[in-house]
């Protein structure tokens, strides 16, 4: 089954790092790698993860993204869950860590409770800073891939396009347009099915959640 999942949305990525100055290593595939159901942790690797791993042992972009490295060398998946599931708290140790943004603790996982019929996990972004939250960022895994090959595309072709990274949108709190394009995403977002890892409670967090309400409210007006 895993060989016969098709990736667009990584072949999409994978085409804007050779049609933008944006540099892709890759990791050879390694036929020890997991497989789709898998327990991880206890947490089953879904099913469009372990096609990724079936076709490249890791990604790395010199931007930020990186899909943790999982071969002969090293078994990075299972690594980056080890290391945060001492310290964070339910709901968010139930997630499956792949990958984040380089030299930060922002971290992708998807999100298993959430599985749809074929085993689909959809996407989150972790912010584990002060009081620990997840956006939803995508449907499924390579529907995340292909909502970054967007924002790379939306950032190369903006006019006032600048090398400064300072000056580029965020993602993906500056791009609810890209985000919005994913209608399964916002079916499921408009049902309330991410507000365990969204709100949280607290004095504190009273903050973060009206920004992410805020968020919300943009990516409602984007989809109409």
């Amino acid at each position: 089954m895993t060989n016969e999942i098709s990736l667009p949305g990584l072949e999409r990525l994978l085409a804007a790092c050779e049609k933008y100055p944006v540099q892709a290593k890759l990791r050879k595939p390694w036929g020890g790698a997991p497989t789709a159901g898998s327990l991880i942790l206890g947490r089953p690797l879904d099913p469009m993860l372990a096609a990724f791993y079936s076709r490249l042992g890791g990604l790395l972009l010199d931007l930020d993204l990186y899909v943790n490295a999982c071969d002969a060398q090293v078994n990075g998946i299972l690594m980056a869950n080890e290391e945060v599931q001492p310290y964070w708290p339910e709901p968010f140790r139930s997630l499956l860590v792949f990958g984040g943004k380089e030299g930060s603790a922002y971290t992708y996982a998807t999100v298993p409770s959430l599985a749809d019929t074929q085993g689909f996990q959809p996407v989150v972004e972790v912010d584990p800073y002060e009081d620990i939250y997840a956006l939803p960022i995508a449907s499924n895994v390579d529907r995340f891939f292909d909502t970054y090959a967007r924002y790379l595309e939306f950032v190369y072709e903006m006019p006032d396009f600048s090398e400064d990274r300072g000056t580029w949108p965020v993602f993906p709190w500056h791009v609810p347009e890209i985000i919005a394009t994913d209608r399964t995403l916002m079916g499921m977002i408009l049902e309330g099915r991410f507000d365990f890892l969204m709100f949280q409670e607290g004095v504190e967090a009273r903050r973060v959640n009206e920004e992410i309400r805020e968020w919300i409210a943009k990516l409602r007006a984007a989809s109409t």
